[in-house]
């Protein structure tokens, strides 16, 4: 009985999440969805609006899975400087009305790749993001949160009270004021300041 309460357990943690099924970048739609999808984010956060409106941007999970499918790791690289951990593969965003889902598959020890997921509260106060893990999946198998108190802590420190602020190229600044989470959809709300 304990053999097959431990097999049981050990395919839970491969079976990845209902909803975890990254886009192919190499399929034509995709590519073109995710060009669509930094077109338009490009396009709403450089466009000329008086200083006092207030504006929303939806984002969608599938416009924002292509862009991680083919666009992500040139990003962090060329912009950023920034690898992406060769362990980690397919970046997947699922996001709820109780937040957001990131998933990858992750190497861990040498194995073959095992569905990781987090499960993020984001929010914006006093014009600073915040983001806590709230709960993790090993496949479908839930991981204490607090299993990983240490590095959810020092992660913690590293990206939380980051200004929620996109800085434009014409010096003007996009402030985000709030991050609201759809069944399938990021709304940001946004106002842009000019240059000081």
């Amino acid at each position: 009985l304990l053999a097959i309460g431990l097999w049981f357990v050990s395919w839970l943690s491969w079976q990845p999440q209902s909803w975890y099924a990254p886009p192919d970048f190499s399929k034509p739609e995709v590519a073109k969805l995710a060009d669509r999808a930094e077109y338009r984010l490009n396009e709403e956060f450089h466009k000329v609006r008086p200083v006092e409106d207030i504006w929303k941007l939806r984002i969608t999970d599938e416009a924002i899975n292509a862009w991680l499918a083919g666009r992500l790791e040139g990003w962090l690289t060329h912009d950023q400087d920034i690898e992406l951990p060769s362990e980690l593969h397919n970046p997947q965003v699922h996001t709820t009305q109780s937040g957001l889902w990131f998933a990858a598959m992750i190497e861990l020890e040498n194995a073959s790749p095992r569905p990781l997921a987090l499960q993020l509260r984001v929010w914006i106060d006093g014009g600073e993001l915040f983001v806590e893990p709230i709960a993790i999946r090993l496949g479908k198998l839930p991981i204490p949160v607090l299993i990983f108190k240490h590095v959810i802590s020092e992660l913690h420190e590293k990206i939380s009270g980051v200004e929620a602020i996109a800085p434009l190229m014409d010096d003007r600044v996009v402030e985000i004021h709030a991050i609201e989470f759809e069944e399938g959809a990021i709304v940001l709300t946004c106002q842009t300041q000019l240059p000081q």
